[in-house]
């Protein structure tokens, strides 16, 4: 797995997740309003992506990274 990435564009609302490179994007499939799963060309979940994301503004001190 790549760096993990985290897009927050607030003016169009939208808070975008990758697990994995984004030019491997093959399919976005919505799975519930204002959620998709973004899959490589395996079906493989290689992203997530909320629409109308209203949250605040994210830096690297408002993100908590956690290892189980």
């Amino acid at each position: 797995m790549d760096n993990l990435k985290i897009y927050h564009d607030q003016q169009a609302k939208t808070l975008t997740i990758w697990f994995d490179d984004p030019k491997k994007e093959f399919l976005v499939d919505e799975v519930e309003e204002d959620l998709s799963l973004i899959k490589d060309q395996q079906g493989n979940i290689i992203g997530i992506e909320r629409l109308n994301y209203l949250g605040t503004k994210l830096d690297a001190s408002t993100v908590e990274f956690v290892d189980l």
